[in-house]
């Protein structure tokens, strides 16, 4: 029976709970309270209650004491409105500091638990408002900022707006803040709040501009066709106010105003373009004529006009002009990196835009950070797959510098952004004597120069006439030529270019051509696979005969293809109904190891074929997991206590083979995901009648038979269909019971739902790029930088990277999005790097395996913890330390593992010419 003390409802507290008296002993419970049971919980929460109300005890502990109730209320265990109300409640009579620390809990509380402010009763909240509103007007700044965050919660955002005038840069930040969190959670923001949001982009306090630059936007966006002061679209008048914080003088506001520059959408032309050139435009000296918006009149407030009236509107005279001439001249990476990404951004809504940065990110090529030359690069590269670059011979001159970078990441982007441009004829000379050098120099990029050289013959058909070809080839037009060498690789590229010009173009190319150069063909198309055209047999002369059957035969790999595609479309049907007849047999029949064997052949057989369709493959994982619930009931129904261990194992593979099916595979239909839920029920039914085998530990049991029944109603729910009788069946008597023998009699009776995805699904993939085979050389005494470079497939969401340690250990991270940019068609591009502490010494090699995965959420955090890890939990043993926050989510690899060498090395400074020896 429950009685409630204090300020707990509880069933388990002890009666003499007592405050905490000492600092060390709260901090010893602020550390202890993530990974204590639920009796422990709810006996911390009192006694932080208890902490917080001792008016007697030093503000430290009793700060401490409010952290402690904050992450007992996060708990789902505890009465939530019950602490809450008990913090509010000590407001009242709480020093500054303490009144500090409760709102910033319940801020923490209300962006945790939705709907927090639901939890409190009407005479709760009544109290937190009348505190608030008496705080909001505080002579201490700290007490002021916390109690301007608490405003949402008592709902008074509208008077949010009069702290961004405030005196201290503290308050303004929190309530601009404030503002941005309303906009980001879909409320919208009046047009009136421009002006102010303008004014703080003023302001003397770094963290107030940056939380300025990104409202401007936002308002300036959402109101776009509203006229300013001076005359202008408030979208034209918002980016040049974001231009203008390009020559901040912090470096965080400066890479942020960058960064939302690429935002900006249908901004006036000549706004665009005048920020590629320092000179102002003459029609923004215009002073505004009235303060008016006519029919959106009091857009700005008085104050912000005579801010910007100043000094002949000096600030939106220089606004727009050069923004980016200045960004990627900043002195800081990070800046000139996020205006290259802008700037990609910005070239798809003009075109005389895009032609201007041209010439401006062809400079960075020059840039001494690698990454920035890289960005550069892929910006320009995409830009001209949308329409082919132009480039200047100084232009062709900085590109053909950069091709002798002795970074091969940068000279391959090179190659690939030379492909889509089109240089003169002079240009095309010198750019493939450069070419020559770098084969000769760098025999690693002969593939990539091939590629590019076909690209570029198509792009300059115009410029490669008979005159230039016999120049490229040393072709005399008098004497006999001499024959090229067939594996000379110069040779081969200026074949590779000239002949991959347009149909018309080739015909006059190839009158010039002596019959060795056809004659080299054949072994060029099969050495050289893709570089070549297909039809270039018409081409060739008709004293030639045999070079064009040479040509028109079908290359080896085609042969097979063509010999055996319709046999392996005939294979593939067979192998995939073979494989469904079995996996029905598994359904119906009596578990046997003999069909579990059958089905994994079966699948993994159908998984080989390289006819397969996404929706078949994804069955055939499917197959994969009933085939391992087919080796569960088995082990069940012999009841063997010896097969403990390998029961543990199949259940954490049969629940993490389900969620990775669900994360991967996109487009699968409810009844499809119900499928993968039952399975899951098994795993955790098959879990608990293995833990009760084995040391029961009521602490775990107790939480995964709640979540098992909440799974089990879950999936009898979701079964509708009266033909999944039998199924309702088992999960209704697993809801009212979970005894071991009620366990066993479901793992007896399971059958597999039928698994039919539909046939437009498509499976998440991630393919890392090979970096260099050398060993990444660092300095032992500080961390590693491990760079992740990867091509994500029909995924962008919830990418983690997982990087294991020499040491065996695997550390994941969670890839900020930021870092991955979209590419083509469903496809994006991931270049992220980790820093990772090695415990190496000088001098060890080792090897860092890297992969990329998906994080997805688990159905019962709880018990999925569990499950997934394989193993049981000894009565003696800490069962926190099996249970902790990260387990909640599920990590599901999409790609093949790399492994990259690492050398530790002790990197000294080299001594100077004046240094004494």
């Amino acid at each position: 029976m429950s009685t409630k003390r204090g300020f707990v409802e509880t069933d388990t507290c002890p009666s003499d709970c007592t405050p905490y008296t000492t600092y060390q002993e709260a901090h010893n419970a602020l550390q202890a309270l993530k990974h204590t049971s639920h009796a422990g919980i709810l006996e911390h929460a009192e006694r932080a209650l208890l902490t917080v109300s001792a008016q007697h005890l030093p503000s430290a502990i009793r700060q401490i004491g409010v952290r402690l109730a904050t992450i007992a209320c996060a708990h789902p265990e505890p009465n939530s409105a019950s602490i809450a109300a008990s913090l509010v409640r000590a407001l009242k009579d709480a020093d500054p500091s303490i009144r500090c620390e409760i709102y910033a809990s319940l801020i923490t509380l209300h962006e945790i638990k939705s709907q927090f402010h639901t939890f409190l009763s009407p005479e709760v909240a009544n109290a937190l408002g009348q505190c608030v509103r008496t705080d909001v007007n505080h002579s201490q700044h700290h007490l002021r900022s916390a109690a301007v965050a608490c405003l949402q919660i008592v709902g008074g955002n509208n008077g949010v707006r009069r702290f961004t005038d405030d005196a201290h840069p503290k308050v303004r930040q929190t309530a601009l803040s404030v503002i941005q969190r309303q906009q980001m959670v879909g409320k919208e923001l009046g047009a009136e709040m421009y002006g102010e949001c303008v004014a703080a982009t003023l302001d003397d306090a770094e963290q107030v501009r940056m939380i300025a630059v990104s409202l401007v936007w936002a308002i300036g966006s959402q109101y776009a066709k509203h006229v300013s002061l001076h005359n202008l679209r408030l979208l034209d008048d918002a980016f040049i106010k974001v231009c203008d914080m390009v020559n901040d003088s912090s470096m965080l506001v400066r890479q942020r105003a960058c960064l939302i520059l690429g935002r900006f959408r249908r901004v006036s032309p000549q706004y665009l373009e005048q920020t590629f050139s320092k000179q102002v435009m003459s029609n923004l000296r215009s002073v505004p004529r009235s303060l008016g918006y006519g029919r959106n009149r009091g857009l700005h407030s008085s104050k912000f006009h005579q801010r910007e009236t100043v000094d002949e509107l000096r600030l939106l005279d220089s606004g727009a002009a050069g923004a980016f001439v200045h960004g990627l001249e900043d002195e800081y990476q990070e800046v000139r990196d996020a205006a290259i990404e802008s700037i990609l951004e910005l070239s798809s809504e003009s075109p005389v835009f895009a032609s201007r940065a041209v010439d401006f990110l062809v400079d960075m090529f020059n840039d001494s950070s690698d990454r920035v030359r890289v960005r550069a690069i892929r910006a320009l590269t995409v830009m001209g797959t949308r329409s082919v670059i132009y480039l200047t011979d100084e232009q062709l001159s900085i590109a053909v510098s950069a091709i002798k970078d002795s970074s091969q990441s940068v000279r391959l982007r090179i190659y690939e952004f030379l492909s889509v441009s089109v240089v003169s004829s002079n240009g095309l000379q010198q750019l493939m004597h450069a070419i020559q050098d770098n084969l000769e120099a760098y025999s690693s990029d002969l593939l990539p120069v091939y590629r590019a050289l076909k690209l570029l013959g198509a792009n300059h058909s115009n410029i490669i006439t008979p005159q230039l070809t016999c120049t490229l080839l040393n072709i005399s037009q008098h004497y006999l030529s001499r024959e090229a060498r067939i594996d000379d690789v110069v040779y081969a590229g200026n074949v590779i270019l000239v002949i991959n010009t347009k149909r018309a173009t080739r015909h006059a190319v190839a009158s010039v051509l002596p019959d060795y150069v056809f004659g080299h063909l054949p072994y060029l198309c099969d050495k050289y696979p893709g570089c070549l055209p297909n039809n270039l047999a018409e081409y060739v002369p008709a004293h030639l005969p045999y070079v064009r059957q040479m040509l028109v035969r079908p290359t080896p790999d085609t042969l097979v293809t063509q010999m055996t595609r319709d046999d392996d479309e005939q294979q593939t049907s067979a192998l995939f109904t073979r494989m469904q007849r079995v996996l029905n047999k598994a359904c119906e029949e009596p578990a046997s190891a003999q069909i579990a064997d059958d089905l994994v052949l079966a699948a993994r057989t159908f998984l080989h074929t390289a006819t397969a369709e996404c929706r078949q493959k994804v069955v055939a994982r499917y197959a994969e997991l009933v085939s391992i619930g087919v080796k569960i009931k088995v082990m069940v129904e012999s009841h063997d206590t010896m097969q403990v261990g390998e029961m543990f194992a199949l259940t954490a593979r049969l629940m993490h083979g389900s969620y990775e099916i669900e994360a991967r595979t996109q487009g699968l239909d409810p009844l499809a995901r119900t499928s993968l839920v039952y399975l899951r029920v098994l795993a955790h039914t098959a879990w608990l009648f293995a833990h009760s085998l084995s040391e029961h530990d009521p602490r775990v049991v107790a939480k995964m038979r709640e979540e098992l029944q909440l799974r089990a109603t879950f999936v009898a729910q979701a079964l509708s269909s009266d033909k999944f009788t039998a199924a309702k069946e088992l999960l209704s008597a697993l809801s009212n019971d979970q005894t071991p023998e009620i366990l066993q009699h479901f793992v007896r009776g399971f059958c597999a739902l039928e698994f039919v995805p539909k046939s437009q699904c498509q499976y998440a993939r991630a393919e890392i790029q090979p970096g260099s085979r050398r060993p990444l050389e660092f300095d032992h005494r500080f961390p590693l930088r491990v760079p992740i470079n990867a091509r994500l497939f029909w995924t962008s969401r919830n990418i983690v990277a997982n990087v294991t340690l020499p040491t065996q250990t695997t550390r994941v991270w969670r890839v900020p999005p930021n870092f991955i940019k979209p590419c083509g068609l469903m496809q994006s591009s991931l270049e992220w790097d980790v820093e990772v502490e090695l415990p190496l010494g000088s001098g060890e090699v080792a090897a860092v395996k890297v992969t990329v995965g998906m994080e997805c959420a688990s159905d019962v955090p709880w018990s999925d913890a569990f499950v997934v890890r394989a193993a049981s939990v000894p009565v003696l043993y800490d069962i926190t330390d099996y249970y902790k926050k990260h387990e909640s989510h599920v990590v599901v690899e999409i790609s093949s593992l790399q492994t990259l060498s690492v050398n530790p090395i002790e990197i000294r400074p080299q001594p100077s010419a004046h240094t004494r020896i």
